[in-house]
């Protein structure tokens, strides 16, 4: 019974390790995304700003993941990328969504 609770310990140990990098990232990237909307004016920039940003936090986010929409008055950013977490007998791919608005640029 002990080495079932030690394992089973062990194989929490692992998936928190595995999984709280990438949740813990992806989550600081999502409020970028928000604040950088609201900051920046210029899609080019922006784009630019989030995937150096994404580099930083080690997330694979691709030009083709960031949808930027410019409405007159107001300038849209989407980006839906998705993560893959090495658990060693096999890769499990989480999918995240971030979102944000701000003013654009006249």
């Amino acid at each position: 019974m002990r080495v079932l609770k030690k394992i089973g310990i062990a194989v929490a140990f692992l998936l928190l390790a595995r999984y709280f990098p990438v949740i813990y990232y992806a989550n600081e990237f999502n409020a970028f995304v928000k604040n950088e909307a609201q900051r920046t004016r210029i899609g080019a920039q922006l784009r630019q700003s989030l995937l150096q940003q994404a580099s930083i936090y080690f997330l694979p986010v691709k030009p083709d993941d960031i949808r930027i929409k410019d409405d007159g008055d107001l300038i849209r950013v989407s980006v839906d990328y998705h993560v893959p977490v090495n658990l060693f007998m096999f890769t499990h791919e989480l999918s995240f969504h971030a979102t944000g608005a701000g003013l654009a640029a006249h």
